[in-house]
C-alpha cells in the first residue's frame, strides 16, 4: 500500500506541468506519457506580465529572468492542482550536461514555493540509457500499481525521449510562418528554446522583424550532430554545456548559410554561460555578417530594446539599398 501522500495523487489524477524552462527541452509528450499511467495533464497558461509578477515575488534578486517567468507558472498552476511534475534534465546526451538553473530546478522550486504540494520529478540523463530509465520506473511506481500501464510508458519513454534528429525537414522548425526570405532578406535567430518559443521572454521581436520585412530562421533549425564526434568550434573546443554546442553549432551554420544576412543573439543578464559563448564567436561574426546581441532581463524596456532593433533592421535596409546601387 502507498502512504498517504500516494493515495491523495492517486485520487486526484491531474498532474500540472509548467509551461517554461525544461518544458521546452521535450521532444516527447509527456501528457501522453502520464495518460498511459491514467493521469491528466494541466499545464500552465502561456507567459504574461501577470507570470513574472507572481514568479517575481518568489525567485531571488541574483535569478534569472527566464526562473522567475518559471516561478510564475509554477504559482499559477498550484491554483489548479497540487501536483507539479518537473523533470531535472541533467544531461541531452552522452558528455554534456545541462545549464545549472534546469539540473537544478526541482530543488529549486521544492525549497522556495511556501504552499504545499506534491512535487514528481526524475533524473534524465540521455547519455546514460539505463540510469535514466530505472528512475521512470521509480517515477511509475508512484504513481500507479498497474504492470501493464507502468511497461506501456516505459516502452513509451524509451522510443520517444531520444535527441531531436541531425536533420530536419525543410521548414519543420522554422519558427516564422513565413518560409520564404522576406522582403528584406533572412534573419538568424540565435537562443535558447525557451527564448524562442516564449513571447514573454523574447519581447516580441519575432514579429518586429516580420513587421518590417524580414523573415527568419532560429537555431532550431541547425540541429547540431550526434555528439560521436564532438567537434570543435570556431577553433575551440565543444564546450561541456548541451545548450552551449547547440548555440554554438547553430551561429557556424549560419556564418555559412549565404541566405542569412544578418544574426541576433537574444541572452539574459548574469547568464555566464551564454556570456562565455558570445566571447568565442562574437568577433568571427560581427566581421562576416550585421551581429546584434541583446542581453534582457525584467527590467528591459520595451521601448528603448524596440529602438535598438529597428536601428539594426535599418542599418541592414540602407546597405541593401548600397548594394543595389553598385550593382
Amino acid at each position: 500500500m502507498g502512504n498517504g501522500k500516494n493515495d491523495q495523487l492517486l485520487a486526484g489524477k491531474i498532474i500540472g506541468i509548467p509551461r517554461g524552462l525544461s518544458y521546452y527541452l521535450d521532444n516527447f509528450s509527456w501528457e501522453e506519457f502520464f495518460e498511459i499511467l491514467g493521469y491528466r495533464v494541466e499545464y500552465s497558461e502561456d507567459s504574461s506580465a501577470e507570470t513574472f509578477a507572481a514568479g517575481n515575488q518568489l525567485a531571488g534578486s541574483e535569478q534569472c529572468f527566464p526562473v522567475k517567468v518559471y516561478y510564475g507558472h509554477v504559482v499559477s498552476l498550484l491554483q489548479k492542482t497540487a501536483n507539479l511534475f518537473i523533470p531535472q534534465y541533467t544531461s541531452l546526451e552522452q558528455g554534456t550536461y545541462c545549464c545549472p538553473k534546469v539540473i537544478a530546478l526541482p530543488q529549486l522550486i521544492k525549497n522556495t514555493i511556501p504552499q504545499e504540494f506534491k512535487l514528481l520529478t526524475a533524473e534524465i540523463d540521455l547519455g546514460r540509457e539505463k540510469f535514466t530509465q530505472g528512475n521512470i520506473r521509480s517515477l511509475t511506481r508512484q504513481l500507479t500499481w498497474n504492470p501493464l500501464r507502468i511497461s506501456r510508458a516505459l516502452t513509451y519513454f524509451g522510443q520517444n525521449s531520444k535527441r531531436l534528429p541531425a536533420e530536419i525537414p525543410a521548414g519543420e522548425k522554422l519558427v516564422s510562418p513565413s518560409r520564404d526570405r522576406g522582403k528584406h532578406g533572412l534573419i538568424g535567430v540565435v537562443a535558447h528554446q525557451y527564448a524562442l518559443q516564449d513571447s514573454l521572454l523574447n519581447m516580441g521581436i519575432m514579429n518586429r522583424l516580420q513587421e518590417y520585412g524580414f523573415a527568419y530562421v532560429t537555431s532550431e533549425h541547425y540541429p547540431r550532430p550526434g555528439s560521436s564526434a564532438n567537434p570543435g568550434y570556431f577553433k575551440r573546443r565543444a564546450p561541456h554545456w548541451d545548450f552551449g554546442q547547440n548555440i554554438l553549432h547553430a551561429v557556424q551554420a549560419m556564418l555559412l548559410d549565404k541566405d542569412i544576412r544578418g544574426v541576433i543573439f537574444i541572452t539574459y543578464f548574469g547568464c555566464g554561460i551564454d556570456a562565455f559563448l558570445e566571447e568565442i564567436f562574437q568577433d568571427q561574426l560581427c566581421n562576416q555578417k550585421p551581429y546584434l546581441g541583446l542581453t534582457l532581463d525584467e527590467h528591459s524596456g520595451e521601448a528603448g530594446l524596440m529602438t535598438r532593433i529597428e536601428a539594426f533592421l535599418d542599418m541592414m535596409i540602407r546597405k541593401e539599398g548600397k548594394n543595389h546601387h553598385a550593382d
